[in-house]
């Protein structure tokens, strides 16, 4: 159970390294076919293109691209990865700019992975401040 836990943890890291290096394709390789992705919110919202539940590749792939119409990426610091079972935990803080409008998105996060039997990424469900993003979406304004 130790290995796979390490594998888990290792698995995790490496897909977000794929993301943040713009390798969406392998970063989808990892994932289970029904693999399901959140924002902080499941409920869709027209107004945050990444709110909802996005399910499958196809799902995965408009999520990352929501995120990247959205914010243009800037520092994300992770402070520590936790592994228990197939479940692993990742927080720390981020800083990107709101494309719409220019504003800063400054907020401490949390990430909740689950892998499932065959060992692929069958849950991505990100933690972040909605009303630090809703602010600097230009929410409501």
């Amino acid at each position: 159970l130790r290995e796979n836990i390490m594998t888990y943890q290792t698995q995790a890291q490496q897909f977000l390294a794929d993301i943040f290096t713009g390798k969406l394709p392998e970063a989808l390789v990892a994932c289970a076919e029904d693999v399901v992705f959140i924002s902080t919110r499941p409920e869709p919202s027209e107004q945050v293109r990444a709110y909802g539940r996005y399910s499958g590749h196809a799902g995965a792939i408009d999520f990352f691209q929501a995120f990247g119409e959205m914010l243009e990426p800037g520092e994300f610091e992770i402070y520590d990865t936790i592994a228990q079972g197939q479940h692993v935990m990742m927080y720390g803080r981020l800083k990107h700019i709101a494309r719409a409008t220019g504003r800063p998105f400054a907020s401490d996060w949390a990430l909740v992975m689950k892998f499932d039997e065959a060992g692929k990424l069958a849950l991505y469900h990100f933690y972040e401040d909605p009303a630090a993003l809703e602010w600097a979406l230009g929410v409501n304004e």
